[in-house]
């Protein structure tokens, strides 16, 4: 293979358009194969990228690169220039010879690496979060995008002054569906142990984009995850995939009741390196978390199992969990949560016990009981000791649980039942259809008429 030029033999060669710090030193930043200068050209500043090991096949794919985003552009990408032979440098052995290098734009902040760093030492849990919705838009985009990039990752992702993100590596990227075959292994505390057994390239970034997200949400519980080493991922993906990793079990006690956060643990335990759903995965967890849909397109109540739009509020249900989904997201999911009726609605926080909420979600009063329904005309049916009553709009206990059934309220009447005997109740409780053997059924109309055919 050829010889390239070390970092020492690049200062010299740029030495008249390379950027110096207070200290007259050249500004650069070395990696495994290349080192990435700050430079002038012209009128601006470049961010101009060397490499110090060969690649024969690098040429040819920033061509393609070049070709391709000319007619899709992707604004996450920085922008850049492949010059091919621009540098006349010495080599390590001392031969002098052209060389090709990238001149990017150069973005002026710090690596998504530095800024978690940062709002770690200070504690910044809204800084933290800010990165992490960044994050998460920047990959959604990435992964709808016509490209992959193959190497995603902390370090790759620039931060500028303004909170904007951009992925500055480009070497690694690829053209989602040109049937192109795995070249680059990734960074290994980010991608699948397994990767290699992509044939092509479309999913390099489903896994480490799941490591990411998920290594970022759980620093912005718990800023002491934040590892010290290179990688900085909170998770060891030989383990996921083993199923035996302990932070995962750990943070999926903290997510209980975060079903959109839990997907990305999930995510992290495939045995494969494909995650075909992590798009998905990603959009509820930009809805879960600020109530919009990564792609302005669709509808954010399409990323949930089901969803009910009740009284101006709609309730939400994932993996078997519900929640109410505002403008600013879904603060948590309850084993059970009612649709909202009448202004009110019903929440289970834990066995035994319900919340009553109102249209803000704040909470007016709590219940005792092991179920509970929706209001209908100021009575919701409440179950405890295994009997049913019904409480009032304050929570107060109105009718008794001395019933194995209790119906909505309609019209002033409501239908009960007492072990095999059917009867109708008024608003106070008092019985205004006796107790009986004949089953009574309510129509649409609302008419409370007895079941025709019943034999009993």
């Amino acid at each position: 293979m050829r010889a390239y030029p070390n970092i020492l033999n690049y200062v010299g060669a740029l030495d008249d358009c390379l950027e110096r710090d207070d200290n007259g030193e050249g500004i650069y930043f070395a990696g495994n194969r290349s080192v990435v200068f700050k430079v002038r050209r012209g009128d601006r500043v470049c961010a101009m990228k060397c490499y110090t090991l060969d690649d024969e096949g690098r040429r040819e794919r920033y061509r393609q690169l070049k070709r391709a985003l000319s007619e899709v552009p992707f604004g996450a990408f920085v922008g850049f220039d492949y010059l091919e032979d621009h540098i006349v440098c010495a080599d390590q052995n001392g031969e002098i010879g052209c060389f090709d290098c990238v001149s990017m734009d150069w973005v002026e902040g710090h690596s998504l690496t530095s800024a978690i760093s940062e709002a770690v030492y200070l504690n910044d849990r809204e800084a933290l979060r800010r990165l992490a919705l960044d994050f998460l838009r920047l990959a959604s985009e990435l992964l709808r995008s016509p490209y992959v990039h193959c190497d995603v990752k902390f370090d790759n992702i620039m931060v500028d002054g303004h909170g904007s993100m951009f992925i500055v590596d480009l070497d690694p990227v690829r053209r989602r569906g040109e049937g192109r075959v795995v070249t680059e292994a990734g960074t290994p505390g980010f991608c699948h142990p397994r990767a290699h057994e992509l044939r092509l390239a479309d999913h390099c970034d489903d896994y480490p984009i799941a490591v990411a997200a998920a290594t970022i949400l759980a620093v912005c519980d718990d800023p002491s995850l934040w590892r010290s080493d290179k990688d900085r991922a909170v998770f060891d993906t030989e383990s996921c995939v083993d199923g035996y990793c302990s932070q995962v079990v750990a943070q999926a006690r903290r997510w209980e009741h975060q079903p959109h956060l839990l997907a990305l643990l999930e995510a992290l335990l495939s045995d494969k390196p494909a995650i075909y759903d992590i798009r998905r995965t990603l959009d509820r967890v930009l809805v879960c978390m600020t109530g919009c849909a990564a792609d302005e397109a669709g509808c954010r109540c399409d990323v949930f199992d089901d969803h009910i739009d009740c009284d101006g509020v709609v309730a939400v249900s994932l993996a078997g969990q519900w929640g109410y989904l505002t403008d600013k997201g879904v603060d948590r999911f309850y084993a059970q949560a009612l649709p909202f009726s009448e202004g009110l609605a019903a929440r289970c926080v834990s066995d035994g016990c319900w919340e009553v909420i109102d249209r803000r979600l704040e909470v007016l009063f709590t219940v005792e009981c092991s179920q509970m329904g929706s209001f209908f005309e100021g009575r919701a049916p409440v179950s405890t000791g295994g009997k049913w009553g019904y409480i009032d709009r304050g929570g107060r206990m109105v009718t008794q649980a001395e019933y194995d059934y209790c119906g909505a309220f309609c019209g002033g009447c409501a239908i009960v039942r007492k072990g095999m005997l059917y009867g109708v109740i008024d608003i106070d409780g008092r019985m205004v259809i006796p107790m009986s053997p004949q089953v009574l059924v309510r129509q649409e109309d609302g008419r409370v008429v007895a079941l025709e055919g019943d034999d009993r």
